[in-house]
């Protein structure tokens, strides 16, 4: 019975650049689908290759537009409310719900799905689910982006013909009593961006004395334009009211005499006057 030689082969080494032993220290990895990695031999010589199977742009280009449309529909908010033009609140709902439809509609396009989960069926099949889906996220991004321009526009006619709020001064000798007296009120010279054919006047006349009976029921005023070309030149109202004039191309300062009459034995007061300039 013969047994190996432990000596055998102990100096005998395979050398570096066999083919055989090449073959052993090395292993070939490949990968596949959209954007997977590829690699070729593994070892001493490896090489990588990078495989991207659709453009760049044609897979990120929706969720990048809707992005872009949330940042500029929130950058036009903080602008709009910086520069808030004023007058009621009604007039801007078509602004506000324009701006929310344009959030909410690229948020949806970020959100929807571009790959549906699960084994799709066939090839075929499969690529008409992607394009239908991106067909639904475009739109949503369209829509997005319309809504936000509308919604920018809104706010522009508003601020350039929309009502605004306009102080009114008071000036003359108070309270009022029975014998009757006049007041002076005054609008400043408007801004130029504020400019507008027609002012609404509110008057409210109070009792001087809350604690009487109240006369404003009886009391009356009659509002006369001093400063020329404004209609109607004058009105008689009562101690509530609120009055339209036509400016009549003026952009000055403007200035009403208010004579109040109360009725015997009562005392009052013009507590406020509120001007709102608006277009027809």
């Amino acid at each position: 019975m013969s047994s190996a030689d432990p000596g055998a082969g102990a100096g005998e080494r395979p050398e570096a650049g066999s083919g055989s032993s090449s073959g052993a220290s090395s292993s070939s990895v490949s990968s596949s689908g959209v954007g997977s990695s590829s690699f070729g031999a593994v070892g001493d010589n490896a090489t990588f290759k990078w495989e991207l199977k659709r453009s760049l742009t044609h897979i990120a280009w929706i969720p990048v537009s809707a992005c872009l449309v949330i940042a500029v529909t929130a950058g036009f908010a903080v602008f709009a409310v910086a520069q808030w033009p004023g007058g009621p609140q009604s007039q801007y709902v078509w602004c506000y719900v324009l701006a929310a439809l344009a959030l909410l509609g690229a948020g949806a396009a970020v959100l929807y799905p571009a790959d549906r989960a699960g084994r799709a069926r066939g090839a075929e099949r499969q690529a008409v689910g992607a394009r239908q889906r991106g067909v639904v996220r475009a739109v949503l991004v369209g829509f997005a982006a319309l809504c936000c321009g509308g919604g920018a526009l809104a706010w522009v006619d508003v601020d350039r013909t929309g009502e605004v709020g306009v102080e009114m001064n008071i000036q003359g000798a108070q309270p009022v009593d029975d014998t009757g007296g006049t007041l002076t009120v005054e609008m400043a010279r408007p801004p130029a961006d504020d400019v507008r054919n027609k002012l609404r006047l509110t008057l409210t006349i109070v009792d001087d004395d809350p604690t009487t009976p109240t006369c404003v029921g009886r009391t009356t005023a009659e509002v006369t334009a001093v400063t020329p070309g404004i209609a109607p030149s004058a009105r008689k109202v009562p101690a509530r009211s609120t009055i339209d004039f036509d400016l009549g191309g003026r952009q000055g300062a403007l200035r009403f005499a208010v004579a109040v009459q109360p009725e015997t034995g009562c005392s009052m007061r013009l507590a406020q006057a509120r001007g709102t300039l608006h277009n027809d």
